[in-house]
């Protein structure tokens, strides 16, 4: 607002406010649906030259809005702005001709609801069209929401080159234009945009046409969009190049140094359009958009956002940059979030949530073809079995914890800004994938495929809510499956949380019992314990193992105490949840265990699907990790894994260590670590540090080994490790950039400081530089480089993260590390400036803390040096307490581990190991029978 308001307006205009605000509740968030939108043709004129003077980063904005009204009587428009400043508005009827001139100081903006209301002097008449304009300013914000500045340098010239970029989801288009600002308020677009000579302007849709505005400045306009949410609408202004198809429809656009470095992404995106097109059937562009565009920018706040028909990424997902970024990693990466953004045009764009309680209609989809149409078109990757332990065993523990929420959310429980937010949360893109996959292979892939294209052709141009997929998928789903459809769907998307299903032998003939609850890490923490869910079952056993079938062979209903499976024959192992393809997790007792930790130290670990054995160990490890049962239990059965050589149960491995390694003492590693080199024996032989033909996985598998074994004094895996480096500082090569950072590290810690630290000090590539900086941070020299170069590192984010790989990577210097901080602490808080950024240092490194000594050592430090602190202070003490706490959590939770260890290491437990490992041999003949 400005000042130019007349004191009898201005009083109008302030009773009119005060009584809006006065009123303002919860549901006033929403907008009425009197009048919609129809057509917003907007002109925006971003500042972003030097020569714009005061006016750089600013921008002017036209907006004509046509509505049409649908009740009878109203007098006043309600829209959404925000940041931006309007100084002319006028109300047009169907034939152009000016109703009223609405004074800017007669508007009515609420702060807290962004809501801009229009006052009228006359009544709009129900089913006509009426254009609302308005003129505007705004600014080009630093922040990454809106319409906002980004820079880079031109690699040729050393020059600063501005850009202006859009990101408008969750609720900033309101920041660049006065709008309808919810995702059920569709409308179509068309965008005008003023640009320098020497710059270009892209947008969703193709440009039809381009006028001279004089003084170097050109005005491209563009076609009108198909109808879309507000949030969609997305838009840049810079100097950059286009990769394009040879019919001008896809592009890769991007800075002109980056073109020769976007093949792999234009091929990526080319081949994905083409695959979703005939999963859907219904090609992209008969969704009214024949133009798909992806941008790369310098600065963006996601790995890529869906504005439809220019879809925005981050640079890192787009530029493949050769001996840096252009790793299996790296363009695995590019894979799944050109998978994940693309499916997004379809479920979306064109089919839209009706509102942000049900977001996860936009994302579940998204998440879950991220994954698998990857995997469909690059199998190498094997994302389809990658998803199990990287989300499906992800959200698991998230979804176990009192803070958890329903996917789907009463929409009268989501109307602020930050209600809103709170949506945006890994239930939504994990859980909401997870239980697409449980939907799509519990009815069968084709009758899912055919459900999911009715639904989108049904839903086109429109906005939806769970119910309507669930029509969709119910008229699809196998009529000879008993289950209560409904229900099912219910249970899922609206209660929180998930099952445990407890499968128990009750008699020798085979016949298992079933029985479930909710499965809650800490069952004491408030949350509901009663809720109940249905249950599909998939089973195999040893007569006729069969992983591929993931049809349920019933349901349990969720109010079933107890269901009984009757075999009705003598089995030796039984597993259930076939490639733990539905969403919940199996306790079996001990004596199905104990079989099941036979079957799989057989040959071919008896047929056992990998992501059933990551299944069993991810599920051990948090059941006792919720203390249904003791660690001991879940190292015995790791016992298995002097057999396992695939990526993926070493992946769920791996994760359940992170919880219990962090929390031995210096004394008990020593045992860890023997238990640890013996269960990795073959699959590091069979691994190394270097081998030609790796797999992708192999690769992926050789960093998680390398990484912790190396870390936990592997002798051999240390040895190996300098003498690769050795090797190819000798030939002047670098490793392969997806084992660049665990060898480098490894080296660093293993005696080649000098060397990794050399590499960083010339290295200029900004990616690299980093992964340099955390591998020679990785050094057990920690107080030379603490001294020399973290200390002296101008970069708050590389001193942290410096100090942190000392102690992470060095298990054994914790405490010297905590010492050598504290000997003269106003040193760290210089480099910091800051206390409260020091205190943090020292609380997540007391995280790492194992013993009482340590826990009176911070104390003791706290007491002498607490008022250096002031507020941050708070922060110390509550690293005492968590310290306090993971003490006691690890005298009552790991004795019965560290004693196991123990007495593993001393022969006595290693020789009866030995014997147990015989016995899946022996069972082919003598039978163990159930």
């Amino acid at each position: 607002m400005d000042g130019r308001r007349s004191g009898i307006s201005a009083l109008i205009a302030l009773l009119l406010a005060l009584a809006l605000i006065g009123a303002c509740t919860a549901d006033d968030y929403r907008l009425s649906r009197g009048v919609l939108p129809s057509l917003y043709n907007i002109s925006i004129r971003p500042y972003l030259l030097i020569s714009d003077a005061d006016k750089q980063f600013s921008f002017d904005g036209d907006v004509s809005i046509t509505l049409y009204g649908i009740d009878e009587g109203v007098q006043q428009i309600t829209l959404h702005k925000d940041y931006i400043e309007i100084l002319d508005c006028w109300l047009y009827d169907v034939a152009g001709n000016l109703l009223e001139e609405i004074a800017s100081e007669r508007l009515i903006y609420e702060e807290q609801t962004d809501k801009l209301t229009v006052p009228l002097t006359q009544v709009m008449l129900a089913n006509q069209n009426y254009t609302l304009r308005f003129k505007y300013i705004g600014q080009m914000r630093d922040g990454m929401a809106g319409l906002f500045r980004a820079n880079y340098i031109e690699e040729q010239t050393g020059d600063i080159k501005w850009l202006g970029v859009t990101q408008m989801q969750r609720i900033d288009a309101r920041v660049v234009f006065p709008c309808f600002d919810e995702p059920a308020f569709k409308a179509k677009f068309q965008l005008h945009i003023t640009r320098p000579d020497n710059y270009n302007a892209i947008s969703n849709t193709k440009i039809i046409g381009s006028t001279a505005e004089g003084n170097g400045l050109y005005v491209d306009h563009f076609d009108v969009t198909p109808v879309m949410s507000t949030y969609l609408v997305a838009f840049i202004i810079s100097e950059y190049t286009s990769r394009k198809s040879s019919d001008g429809n896809f592009a890769v656009i991007s800075r002109p140094e980056f073109f020769d470095k976007t093949k792999f992404s234009f091929s990526v995106g080319e081949r994905t359009l083409q695959a979703y097109n005939e999963l859907f059937k219904q090609p992209y562009s008969e969704l009214g958009n024949e133009l798909l565009q992806y941008a790369s920018s310098p600065k963006f706040p996601h790995n890529g956002m869906e504005n439809w028909g220019l879809i925005i990424y981050s640079d890192a997902v787009l530029v493949q940059e050769p001996g840096y970024t252009d790793g299996w990693s790296n363009k695995e990466f590019t894979i799944r979030i050109i998978a994940h953004e693309t499916s997004h045009m379809w479920f979306g764009d064109s089919v839209t949530f009706q509102w942000w309680s049900y977001f996860w209609l936009n994302e579940a989809f998204a998440r879950y073809y991220e994954y698998f149409m990857a995997h469909q078109l690059y199998p190498e990757y094997q994302l389809d079995q990658q998803f199990v332990v990287r989300q499906l065993q992800l959200i698991f523990k998230n979804d176990a914890l009192v803070g958890t929420q329903p996917m789907t959310s009463p929409e009268a429980t989501i109307e602020t800004p930050s209600e809103i937010g709170y949506k945006f949360s890994s239930i939504a893109y994990a859980k909401g994938a997870s239980i697409v996959r449980m939907w799509r292979n519990a009815m069968g892939h084709e009758n899912f495929d055919a459900s999911i294209s009715e639904y989108l052709k049904m839903y086109h141009g429109s906005n939806t809510v769970p119910q309507h997929l669930f029509d969709c998928l119910k008229q699809h789903w196998p009529a000879q499956q008993i289950v209560d459809l409904d229900q099912f769907f219910y249970d899922y998307t609206e209660q929180v949380g998930y099952p445990v299903l407890y499968v128990k032998r009750v008699q020798e003939n085979g016949r298992i019992s079933f029985e479930h609850n909710r499965y809650l890490l800490s069952p004491s923490d408030g949350s509901d314990t009663t809720i109940r869910y249905t249950i599909p079952i998939t089973y195999t056993t040893n007569l006729s193992p069969n992983f591929q079938n993931l049809t349920p062979s019933f349901y349990i209903q969720k109010n079933a105490s107890t269901y009984y499976l009757d075999l009705n024959q003598h089995i030796d192992w039984i597993v259930v949840n076939l490639r733990q393809s539905n969403y919940y997790r199996v306790f079996y007792d001990s004596g199905l265990l104990q079989r099941l930790q036979l079957a799989l130290s057989a040959s071919g670990h008896s047929g056992v699907a990998v992501e059933n054995r990551a299944q069993i160990i991810d599920d051990l490890f948090n059941f006792a990790h919720a203390e249904m049962l003791d660690y001991v239990e879940v190292f015995k059965f790791m016992e298995y894994l002097v057999e396992e050589t695939e990526y993926v149960p070493w992946y769920a491995v791996y994760d359940g260590l992170e919880r219990v390694a962090p929390r031995l003492t210096l004394e008990q590693l020593t045992c860890f670590s023997i238990y640890l080199q013996d269960i990795t024996k073959k699959v590091f032989d069979r691994l190394g540090i270097v081998r030609p033909n790796d797999t992708v996985l192999d690769v992926f598998n050789r960093n998680k080994q390398v990484s912790w074994l190396c870390k936990y004094q592997h002798k051999e895996c240390n040895k190996q490790v300098l003498e690769t480096v050795t090797s190819l500082e000798t030939q002047a090569e670098k490793p392969l950039p997806d084992f660049r950072e665990t060898l480098y590290c490894a080296a660093s810690r293993a005696g080649k400081y000098a060397t990794i630290l050399g590499y960083y000090r010339t290295e200029t590539y900004p990616s690299e530089q980093h992964m340099l900086w955390l591998a020679a941070s990785c050094t057990s020299d920690y107080r030379a480089h603490y001294e020399n170069e973290i200390l002296g590192n101008v970069t708050v984010s590389l001193i942290t993260s410096g100090v942190a790989q000392l102690y992470q990577q060095n298990p054994e210097h914790v405490t010297p590390i905590f010492e050598m901080l504290t000997d003269d602490i106003k040193k760290l808080a210089d480099a910091l400036d800051s206390w409260s950024e020091t205190a943090k240092v020292l609380s997540e490194l007391a995280g790492y803390f194992t013993t009482r000594t340590q826990k009176q050592m911070l104390e003791e430090f706290i007491a002498q040096n607490g008022s250096l602190f002031g507020r941050s202070v708070d922060t110390l003490h509550t690293a005492v307490q968590d310290v306090g706490d993971n003490l006691e959590w690890s005298e009552k939770r790991l004795g019965r581990l560290v004693q196991y260890l123990g007495e593993r290491n001393s022969g006595t437990i290693k020789k009866l190991l030995n014997v147990l490992l015989l016995l899946p041999m022996l069972s082919l003949s003598l039978r163990l029978k159930l």
